[in-house]
C-alpha cells in the first residue's frame, strides 16, 4: 500500500460521523457533482447531465480533476476543473480547496468518478452533503454504491460514456428507492 494511500484511509478514519439523510426530487436540491475531466475540458456527457439536473430544478455544483492541467480558460465555466498543482507531494488537497469545499453544504453528492483516484476519493470524502452516491471502487465514502458485476478497468479509461451511464443508473436507483418510501 502507497504512502498516499495509507494517508488517505488516516484521514477517512478521522472523520466526523455525518448525518445521513436521503435525497427527495420533489423539492430543489443543491447538488455537489464530482467527475473526471478530460485534459481539453470538453466533458459534452458533463454538460448534459448538468443540464438534466437543471432541468429539474436543482442547483448544481460541478468539481472536475484532470491530471494535466494545461488549459486555463475554461470551456465549461460552471464547473471548477483541478490539478496536480491542487493538491501537495502526498496526495491531499491543499488548504484553499478544502476551504473552498466545506464552505458549502449539499444534499446530495453525485461521483460520477469511474476509477479509484486519489484526488476525487479526498473530493468525496471532504464534501459536506447529506447524502453521497458513487461507483463501488472500495474506498467506503458514499452512502449509496452502484455496483457493476462486469466492470473492467478498461471500462474506465471511456469516462466520458461510462460517466453519462453511471448517472443514469444512480438517478435509476434513487427515484426507485423514493418510489418505495
Amino acid at each position: 500500500m502507497s504512502l498516499k494511500q495509507r494517508i488517505f484511509d488516516y484521514v477517512q478514519r478521522k472523520q466526523e460521523e455525518r448525518n445521513v439523510r436521503f435525497p427527495h426530487f420533489d423539492q430543489p436540491l443543491k447538488i455537489m457533482l464530482i467527475y473526471e475531466s478530460d485534459v481539453l475540458e470538453r466533458n459534452d456527457s458533463i454538460k448534459s447531465i448538468r443540464q438534466d439536473l437543471l432541468r429539474r430544478q436543482m442547483d448544481v455544483t460541478m468539481w472536475g480533476f484532470v491530471e494535466k492541467k494545461e488549459i486555463l480558460t475554461l470551456i465549461l465555466p460552471q464547473s471548477r476543473i483541478l490539478g496536480l498543482n491542487d493538491y501537495n507531494l502526498l496526495g491531499k488537497p491543499r488548504d484553499y480547496v478544502v476551504n473552498d469545499l466545506k464552505a458549502e453544504h449539499y444534499d446530495l453528492l453525485i461521483d460520477l468518478t469511474t476509477q479509484p483516484l486519489l484526488p476525487l476519493r479526498y473530493l468525496a470524502m471532504l464534501t459536506d452533503a447529506d447524502f453521497k452516491v458513487g461507483l463501488n471502487l472500495g474506498e467506503g465514502v458514499h452512502d449509496m454504491l452502484i455496483s457493476l458485476p462486469d466492470f473492467t478497468p478498461e471500462q474506465g479509461e471511456q469516462a466520458e460514456l461510462e460517466a453519462s451511464w453511471l448517472y443514469d443508473q444512480m438517478m435509476q436507483y434513487i427515484t426507485t428507492i423514493k418510489s418505495n418510501d
